[in-house]
């Protein structure tokens, strides 16, 4: 909802709390008559390859961030890749257009990449989706759709019974299991393809997680690879060649170090353990720059950061070691990020989603 529509509807219960009816009421009808308008499908058909962060945070829990995901919106299609915790919450607040949203791609199952995916099914069949939601991923997709399908069963059945099937068709309030099979270990597999947009998925190491892929977007002469999880690898580099931008996830293991040194001191073993196994399956900050160097893409934007940064000089720290590697852009990402892609430029428009 945007600013104005917040103010009409606060304005309206102000009123109402004084006994003023009418007024309450026409300033009620506006807010919400602003609401209903201010739905972003216009990133759907602008002509541009539009990216959301609506998610850039990890399992560490941060009041500002939720966990991974990433919009992408071009040619008339909206996809997500991965869709973790308060995700949709965040494209709910934004008015990212739900109803058309046409399938969500996974990168590995761990749970803060798919730990909203029964809220993604719901709130889009809510906001009129028609159809099954397809879920695209790696094999073994099919068991997670099949735990969603499940553990929303007994919701889906209320809300038919509720509303009516004509209201609710009860097709379109379920999950739609797709398995990527990539031909060879470097090799890519077409997901979709329609109205010039192209995704393919790709191999990424995030071992012992298997198997683990990468998305990369092409539309209109731009491009956007989304990384997933993965310490770095020759074939995300390949993959990533000329894009316009490179999403990559980025963890601080000078950062992490310190953590689980700080828990070994403390006597928490089992802190010092955890914190210290996650440095092995990730890609630091100097790292990722490296890749974006070595890709020649023309922006890089770091996500899924742990630790999250919360203010300037975490983000210092966070970035401690990237100096001098790389003269490219390099953005740490927000939730509510936006970044357009004008077709056939290097033209790159950063805002936020209010």
């Amino acid at each position: 909802m945007s600013s104005a529509a917040r103010t009409a509807l606060l304005l309206a219960l102000a009123a109402a709390t004084s006994g003023c009816d009418q007024v309450a009421n026409r300033l009620l009808d506006r807010g919400v008559g602003q609401a209903l308008q201010s739905n972003r499908s216009d990133l759907l058909d602008d002509g541009r390859l539009n990216v959301v962060l609506c998610g850039t945070g990890s399992p560490i829990a941060t009041a500002d961030r939720a966990a991974a995901c990433t919009a992408v919106l071009a040619g008339g299609h909206f996809f997500l890749v991965d869709v973790g915790p308060a995700a949709v919450r965040n494209l709910g607040v934004w008015r990212l257009p739900l109803d058309r949203l046409d399938g969500v791609l996974l990168t590995h199952f761990h749970s803060d990449h798919v730990g909203d995916l029964g809220e993604a099914v719901t709130q889009s069949w809510i906001g009129g989706r028609h159809d099954a939601l397809p879920v695209y991923g790696p094999p073994g997709v099919d068991r997670v759709v099949a735990g969603f399908q499940e553990a929303y069963a007994l919701d889906r059945s209320y809300r038919v019974a509720h509303h009516g099937a004509e209201a609710m068709p009860p097709g379109s309030g379920v999950l739609a299991a797709r398995t990527v099979t990539l031909p060879g270990p470097d090799e890519v597999a077409v997901v979709f393809e329609g109205d010039g947009l192209r995704v393919t998925a790709f191999r990424v190491d995030h071992t012992p997680i298997e198997p683990a892929y990468g998305y990369r977007f092409d539309y209109a002469g731009r491009s956007v690879v989304v990384s997933g999880d993965t310490k770095p690898l020759p074939n995300l580099v390949r993959q990533a060649k000329g894009a316009s931008v490179l999403i990559l996830e980025a963890l601080a293991g000078h950062m992490i170090e310190r953590v689980s040194k700080g828990a070994a001191a403390a006597g928490n073993a089992r802190l010092a353990k955890l914190s210290g196994d996650i440095l092995d399956y990730h890609t630091t900050p100097a790292q990722a720059v490296e890749m974006a160097r070595d890709a020649g893409v023309e922006a890089l934007v770091m996500t899924h950061l742990v630790p999250a940064p919360r203010n300037r000089m975490m983000e210092w720290m966070f970035l401690r070691g990237t100096d001098g590697i790389w003269d490219g852009e390099v953005i740490l990402a927000k939730d509510g990020m936006h970044i357009g892609l004008p077709a056939n430029s290097t033209e790159l428009v950063i805002d936020e989603l209010a």
